[in-house]
């Protein structure tokens, strides 16, 4: 279980300096997984496992598709609410703890409202009108990496993406988008998945967390590292394809809720909005 402090900022207690941590992990959950990190939790712990006396807080939001399990909220509107949730988790956090360093761990819908609220732009298809970034400028400056599990604003092509898709998410970013953090995020899609790319095989969501786990955590661990060094690079340079991976680890993936994703048959008829 991640170790989090979310619950004094909640309070509005002010943390001291010597209260802040070094390291805090924001996660953001995929589409019907209960309260909690969901699919994230397992790069989470990974990152926590690294830096001793880390912190981390799961991001509050509906994480919906029209599901009576999540309160019949609609994908569109789970994540207007997820955008302004991250918002403001992570403003708050760095408004207590300026000098901590940040990490994004995004789960499917996770990576998307993580994708829209550090890189802005809008989000067309959900409603999200707005091209700001929401996240304050001194909380941008504080968010060392970024990591995307099955992100449905995918778009193939670009230098941080790792995995085998060659296409777009159902919500994918239009042609030339320049994200403003490239340097500081990894993109992780495989072809066979229908909601990061054009697959068809909706089981390949459950996959990430075993077979990039540890390729994310190692690339957080070098973005963390670096900030912590003050050697980081400047935001705005784009990192090359990762060439060197680290093997995988075995076992170890949490179970969470899959009805999005076709364990659990959908009712004929039923309203759902089958996204991940």
């Amino acid at each position: 279980m991640p170790f989090s402090v979310a619950s004094f900022l909640i309070l509005g207690a002010t943390l001291t300096a010597a209260q802040c941590p070094q390291v805090h992990v924001f996660g953001a959950r995929e589409t019907t997984a209960p309260p909690g990190y969901g699919s994230a939790a397992v790069v989470t712990n990974e990152v926590l496992a690294v830096y001793p006396g880390s912190t981390s807080e799961a991001i509050s939001y509906p994480a919906c598709g029209g599901q009576a399990s999540c309160g019949d909220v609609s994908y569109a509107d789970s994540v207007i609410q997820g955008v302004a949730a991250t918002a403001s988790q992570v403003n708050s956090f760095n408004t207590q703890c300026p000098n901590t360093v940040l990490v994004l761990i995004g789960y499917s819908q996770g990576g998307q409202i993580f994708d829209d609220a550090y890189c802005g732009g809008g989000d067309t298809d959900e409603g999200l009108s707005s091209t700001a970034i929401p996240i304050s400028s001194p909380a941008q400056k504080m968010i060392a990496a970024a990591i995307f599990l099955s992100d449905p604003r995918y778009i193939s092509g670009l230098p941080y993406n790792v995995g085998t898709c060659q296409a777009g998410g159902f919500a994918s970013r239009p042609p030339g988008f320049q994200y403003p953090y490239a340097a500081n995020i990894q993109s992780y899609c495989d072809a066979s998945d229908p909601y990061c790319c054009n697959g068809n095989n909706p089981h390949t969501l459950e996959g990430y967390s075993n077979e990039y786990s540890a390729l994310a955590t190692n690339f957080v661990k070098t973005k963390v590292n670096a900030m912590l060094s003050g050697t980081g690079l400047p935001t705005s340079v784009p990192l090359s394809d990762p060439t060197t991976t680290t093997p995988p680890p075995s076992g170890g993936v949490t179970a969470t809720h899959w009805s999005q994703c076709g364990d659990t048959p959908i009712p004929n008829g039923a309203n759902f909005d089958v996204r991940g």
